[in-house]
């Protein structure tokens, strides 16, 4: 699997479980070295990191666009109750622990699929892979989160 980043390749070869980077070096020579897992992990959660301060962004630059009116309507919107901001937490957690009991591929394909919303057509490109693996991966992926909450 790559990820491209500006200037920058990050590749994982699940065959090996090695890393590496690749880039083009000051000589203008081709360069790819490995480097450890927590580097590469690193970079998957300052890109989850970069999507929130995205969003974030965008919802300022949202409200920035709002009329007085929307403004003021706003401001008397019912907050939720404790009770409602509790149910929510433990929903969390019990998300939180489903998502323990997948593999680490089958987190990270759902996390590109679902949350940053890449194409399965696209995770098979990244990863070098047929588009049946990332498929038969997200169903079981989903399956264990689906058995989780009905136990």
């Amino acid at each position: 699997m790559q990820y491209e980043v500006d200037s920058y390749t990050l590749e994982y070869i699940e065959d090996e479980d090695k890393y590496y980077i690749s880039f083009i070096d000051s000589a203008e020579q081709d360069s790819r070295i490995e480097i450890d897992k927590e580097i590469f992990d690193t970079y998957m959660k300052s890109k989850k990191a970069y999507i929130k301060i995205k969003n974030e962004t965008s919802r300022h630059i949202e409200q920035s666009d709002l009329t007085e009116e929307q403004i003021y309507s706003r401001a008397f919107k019912q907050t939720e109750s404790a009770e409602d901001e509790a149910i929510k937490n433990i929903e969390k957690q019990k998300i939180n622990e489903a998502l323990k009991n997948l593999t680490d591929v089958q987190f990270r394909r759902i996390d590109l699929h679902i949350v940053n919303e890449i194409t399965i057509r696209d995770l098979a490109k990244l990863e070098k892979v047929q588009k049946s693996q990332i498929q038969k991966s997200l169903q079981l992926g989903l399956k264990k989160i689906k058995n989780f909450f009905e136990k």
